[in-house]
């Protein structure tokens, strides 16, 4: 959740600036593309840990993991979250 305050002036809160706010952006657009690859990843390599416990002796290849975001992509949530948050209704 955005914080839209960052900055006490005399006991005033001061409003974040609009890089503050493109910086939180581009954070939570990361934070929601990248969180279910982590967790994709986790479960492919605990399974394939489990594979090579089982057989014992035997080389198993890796699994092909999900690659993460690229930037554009990054950017492109961004903007989809700052069209959101930027509506007037």
């Amino acid at each position: 959740m955005l914080n839209c305050y960052t900055h006490t002036h005399k006991g005033k809160k001061m409003s974040k600036s609009p890089y503050e706010i493109r910086l939180e952006l581009l954070k939570l657009a990361n934070e929601i593309l990248v969180t279910p690859v982590h967790l994709r990843r986790d479960v492919l390599m605990q399974e394939w840990h489990a594979k090579c416990n089982s057989v014992q002796g035997k080389t198993i290849p890796l699994p092909e993991l999900p690659s993460f975001p690229a930037t554009s992509d990054v950017v492109a949530e961004a903007e989809r979250l700052n069209q959101f948050v930027s509506k007037n209704e």
